[in-house]
């Protein structure tokens, strides 16, 4: 359960305090964390806090990882993009914005566990919806898609992620 993060609600289930305290204790662990003596940060992703390594070593963590990390490709980040743009959304929606469908990139991203499918059986031949997971949010450290919803362009160009955060993704 830790490792996936936990909600404000769970905690004040195993801990039996109110939510206040709860509250309260987290901004005293959030303060205490962000000292430079640590390492690791306390942040509230997609509504559950878990710690996560400082931007600043995240690069020597990664290297420290048995795991091989892999790294976006172009045409991988600019079909992430518009899945999170435009979720709920299909293959053939998503081959709209490019030019055949990304039938690799999409295999690849669920693979990373950045998107999940599910059928549709609203739609007409129950076709896969694409949307993004909560490691999603995890690995780009946001804690909703208003982030991400409020921007414009799509495309691969406009499509940045640091490399702190790229080298982050398993």
């Amino acid at each position: 359960m830790a490792s996936h993060g936990l909600s404000t609600n769970e905690i004040m289930h195993i801990t039996g305090k109110k939510r206040n305290e709860v509250l309260e204790a987290i901004d005293n662990i959030e303060e205490r964390y962000s000292s430079e003596e640590h390492g690791v940060e306390l942040k509230n992703v997609a509504g559950k806090y878990s710690f996560f390594t400082k931007v600043k070593y995240a690069k020597v963590v990664s290297k420290l990882r048995k795991k091989s990390v892999m790294d976006l490709t172009r045409s991988q980040m600019e079909v992430l993009a518009i899945i999170a743009k435009n979720q709920p959304i299909t293959m053939k929606e998503i081959s709209n914005f490019r030019s055949g469908l990304p039938v690799g990139q999409v295999k690849e991203l669920l693979a990373m566990r950045l998107i999940k499918r599910k059928r549709d059986k609203s739609r007409k031949g129950n076709p896969y919806i694409y949307t993004t997971t909560d490691e999603f949010l995890k690995t780009l450290g946001i804690s909703d898609l208003s982030v991400v919803k409020g921007k414009e362009d799509v495309s691969a160009e406009n499509t940045k992620v640091p490399e702190n955060v790229r080298s982050g993704i398993a």
